[in-house]
């Protein structure tokens, strides 16, 4: 089920990410997509979670070093999660229901802060479990992860033009690494706007 569902999200992201057209996927309206879509999300994010919790230790012995090393990955994509949940306004945005464009927190380091959390929880989730049937579909779901912004950032770009070309030559896809290292970091807590 879970392989099914990740092949299905990248089969219908990939056309998306590479047409340059905002396309249909993923949905932001309720329909049958929406629900086709967030069917798919509880399709990996169900087998993963199951698998986890039935072949755990299956590829390697769970260690407390495999617990330290998984567990801070997937705990810092979990803060990065709720971090990025903060930022925005309502739950339609959490969604993806609402196309929004927020360039304050989470957003100063990374223009895919919503893609970075989940990838990390997963990615960390697999490693502390060490299950050699989990990991293919870890892979498959941070895979998707890394593709979405492909398919979700021309809406950005068409929807808020100059704006997002400014924000895009600023700040990296994933994770720029200038302003971490540049001590920028002290401004990502803060809501002051020349930061």
């Amino acid at each position: 089920v879970g392989a099914l569902a990740a092949v299905g999200q990248v089969g219908a992201t990939l056309p998306v990410a590479l047409s340059e057209d905002p396309g249909p996927w993923p949905p932001t309206e309720f329909g049958g997509q929406f629900g086709l879509y967030w069917l798919a999300v509880m399709g990996m994010a169900g087998s993963f979670f199951a698998l986890l919790a039935a072949t755990h230790g299956s590829l390697y012995a769970v260690t407390p070093v495999t617990v330290a090393v998984g567990g801070l990955i997937g705990a810092g994509g979990a803060a990065v999660n709720v971090w990025t949940a903060d930022t925005f306004n309502d739950p339609e945005e959490i969604l993806g229901l609402q196309l929004s464009f927020h360039t304050e927190g989470p957003f100063r380091l990374s223009r895919t802060p919503s893609v970075l959390g989940p990838a990390g929880a997963v990615g960390g989730l697999a490693v502390l479990a060490g299950s050699w049937q989990a990991l293919p579909l870890a892979v498959g779901i941070v895979g998707w992860f890394a593709l979405k912004p492909f398919a979700e950032e021309p809406a950005l770009r068409r929807a808020y033009v100059s704006r997002y070309r400014h924000y895009r030559a600023r700040v990296a896809r994933y994770v720029d690494v200038d302003q971490l290292r540049n001590g920028a970091s002290d401004c990502v807590f803060s809501r002051r706007a020349n930061c």
